[in-house]
């Protein structure tokens, strides 16, 4: 099969971020796995990762042998430094730096942490598109990064990944794995998530996003669309697992790059829209640090009363999320040793898990989302 529509697309993505090189996957969590590779990390190794994340970040990290070791997260809800500080020279092999909802923390003292530590450093992009530190774009300041286009992301292909890498020996080391463990994509899993492009844009035209973003979690657990997040206890790299994104993937994603100059437009309107109405209603604006310049994904509100909120959100249509509700979303309570997360080793993650709303920065359904979402998140 032609792999045409990939290389283009890679090629795009390379000259948009500003990077070394650029590789087009089915997941983004791939590309963790890929980097996490070409940056030797193995059996015994110990990978720092945000105490306020997904199942799709700490996945890579198990089937590489290694062990996660969360750190709890400071006020913009990306890894605290000061827990960075806490470890010792050469014990973490790598540190994924996800910056979450595509804030970036407190940046400098993060990278001169993980120099300090030695660690290779990962960058989590996945919400990242658009956003800026310094100028220059996320995901130029490790040795590599990697970006999700799955459902409710910067931009959406229904699935995929990029990985980006920032020197050509770190690219041979990613090509190099990828040659021995890559295979193409499968044409049905491609017609499927096509078709599933093709409904999502529907629920976008029809002004439905608020009902799509409170039945996606039954839909993606019950794996009827995709991005998913199977587990099973069990950490064992399978055939299959690694896989090219597909060419009508690509040619999706060509598209959505060309429009990309629209929907990040889109999203900071929007943004300012949400911290004018917020202002209005009195509540606080997440804070975001000075040398940033973001596209959020979704702007984050805190509340006492999230499960009710998300009820009221719910029966009145509106396009607000729950976000993570659990410090490795979506596992709670025992499932959480399996992944080797400690219970109330990162309090700071679980108090966002249990109060962070979020409102997402590209819906179509934001004036009627604003216009009543005040009475619903100052409830009692």
């Amino acid at each position: 099969m032609t792999d045409r529509y990939r290389k283009q697309y890679e090629k795009a993505f390379q000259e948009l971020v500003g990077t070394e090189g650029a590789r087009a996957l089915s997941r983004c969590r791939q590309g963790l796995f890929v980097l996490l590779k070409a940056l030797s990390v193995e059996s015994g190794d110990r990978v720092g990762v945000c105490g306020y994340t997904c199942l799709s970040v700490i996945e890579p990290v198990k089937y590489c042998g290694a062990t996660p070791v969360y750190l709890d997260v400071d006020e913009y809800g990306c890894i605290d430094p000061a827990r960075l500080a806490e470890q010792s020279k050469g014990s973490l092999k790598a540190v994924i730096l996800q910056h979450t909802l595509g804030v970036p923390g407190q940046l400098d003292q993060l990278l001169s942490q993980c120099k300090r530590i030695g660690a290779g450093v990962i960058e989590d992009c996945a919400q990242a598109m658009g956003c800026c530190w310094r100028g220059a774009p996320l995901g130029t300041f490790g040795d590599g990064a990697a970006y999700s286009f799955g459902w409710g992301k910067s931009y959406t292909t229904g699935w995929g990944g990029m990985l980006t890498v920032n020197s050509r020996s770190l690219l041979r080391k990613v090509d190099a794995c990828l040659e021995e463990l890559a295979l193409p994509e499968r044409l049905l899993p491609e017609l499927f998530i096509a078709w599933q492009r093709k409904v999502y844009k529907w629920f976008v035209k029809t002004g439905r996003e608020a009902m799509l973003t409170h039945l996606y979690p039954q839909l993606r657990d019950s794996g009827i669309v995709g991005g998913a997040l199977p587990h099973t206890g069990e950490f064992h790299l399978r055939p299959g697992y690694l896989r090219l994104a597909g060419e009508r993937t690509c040619l999706a994603g060509l598209k959505q790059l060309e429009a990309w100059p629209r929907i990040q437009r889109k999203r900071r309107e929007n943004t300012k829209r949400i911290e004018a109405f917020l202002g209005e209603v009195g509540l606080p604006l997440w804070p975001i640090p000075p040398d940033a310049d973001v596209t959020l994904l979704c702007y984050p509100v805190l509340t006492a009363h999230k499960q009710k909120v998300l009820a009221i959100a719910r029966r009145m249509r509106l396009d607000l999320s729950g976000g993570y509700d659990s410090p490795v979303y979506p596992l709670k309570g025992a499932e959480l040793a399996a992944v080797d997360y400690e219970i109330g080793s990162c309090a700071r993650a679980k108090e966002l898990a249990r109060t962070v709303v979020a409102i997402p920065t590209a819906s179509s359904a934001m004036q009627h989302t604003l216009e009543n979402a005040g009475a619903v998140l100052l409830s009692p």
